[in-house]
């Protein structure tokens, strides 16, 4: 077993948030052997967090199969006072995959128990709003401009893995923890680009709400709306009120909001959706000339009042959160 340990520079920013998320978060990857749970093996885990004040990229490689259950060990002590695992497309993958290989090495360790943020689920979210060919990863940091040194690709990371295993070079090695260090060490940056496609961030003490326009929608006489979150609630929380719905579910990281509006038709203004701000009581909204400064357009014809429905929101989640 081969550990290693690199200081490396401050990666916080202005956000207040995000500097406290990252503090407590730890980003991490793996390479293996193959996709199958079952009969593939852990090449390495490379894991980004803060440690005694400083920021460290932690790298565990497996010269033998044997070291899989040392590697896990170690991992698990490393991130033990962690609160968020940060990850690319790990949902899907390194997450599932370290956490069956722990049950495997009667190891107590099991990803899902973090609160998970993975950043490929905010770009499929934001896709849209760029032009991009896919959304692996490098394609993605090539187009946040994020520059890589290593040139290999995973398909060389296992052929150099079976040389390593034949004559153990240490140049083979090398190479191999260059690429998952870089598929590491670029996270934070590709998590501040990431979050700047989000057309709006609401953070609150233990609740963070990830907005886009496009998350309203407009079914009979309810506005809806799905945000992704980043929640450190210990359990679902269900608010119910006269003027609107709220659900929020830890699991799948998500918040639903649910407000009936009224609706109003004539031919001389077409349709028109409102809330009553006798319900709500918002201080600055924008007001349609002619109607009634008492209430807050949501939707006229086809423009939809997006500044309006946010200030409704905040106001929502304010008063709760």
């Amino acid at each position: 077993m081969i550990v290693k340990y690199t200081d490396i520079e401050n990666i916080e920013t202005n956000d207040k948030y995000m500097n406290e998320l990252f503090r407590e978060a730890f980003f991490f990857d793996i390479e293996t052997t193959g996709f199958s749970r079952n009969y593939s093996n852990i090449i390495s885990i490379t894991a980004l967090l803060m440690e005694d004040n400083r920021y460290k990229v932690y790298q565990l490689y497996c010269e033998y199969k044997i070291d899989e259950k040392e590697i896990l060990k170690y991992f698990k002590e490393l991130i033990r006072s962690k609160k968020y695992v940060i990850t690319y497309n790990g949902n899907n993958f390194d997450i599932p995959f370290v956490t069956d290989k722990c049950k495997q090495n009667d190891i107590n360790l099991d990803l899902n128990l973090f609160i998970k943020i993975d950043l490929y689920s905010d770009m499929k979210i934001n896709r849209k709003k760029i032009d991009i060919i896919n959304l692996k990863l490098k394609t993605v940091e090539e187009y946040f401009g994020i520059k890589r040194c290593d040139t290999i690709t995973g398909q060389d990371v296992l052929v150099l893995y079976e040389a390593y295993r034949i004559e153990p070079k240490k140049e083979f090695s090398q190479l191999i923890l260059q690429h998952n260090y870089e598929d590491v060490y670029n996270l934070p940056i590709l998590f501040k680009e990431i979050y700047n496609l989000y057309d709006k961030i609401i953070v609150f003490s233990n609740l963070v709400v990830k907005l886009n326009y496009s998350d309203f929608l407009f079914k009979k006489n309810i506005l809806s709306s799905n945000y992704h979150i980043i929640s450190s609630l210990e359990k679902n929380y269900i608010h119910r009120a006269f003027n609107f719905d709220l659900n929020l579910d830890i699991y799948s990281q998500v918040l639903r909001i649910d407000i009936p509006f009224k609706f109003y038709k004539d031919q001389k203004i077409g349709e028109f959706y409102y809330l009553n701000n006798e319900d709500f009581h918002i201080v600055n909204y924008t007001i349609i000339e002619g109607i009634k400064k008492n209430l807050i357009p949501l939707k006229l014809n086809d423009k939809v009042y997006n500044d309006n429905i946010l200030i409704i929101l905040e106001s929502i989640l304010r008063s709760i959160f």
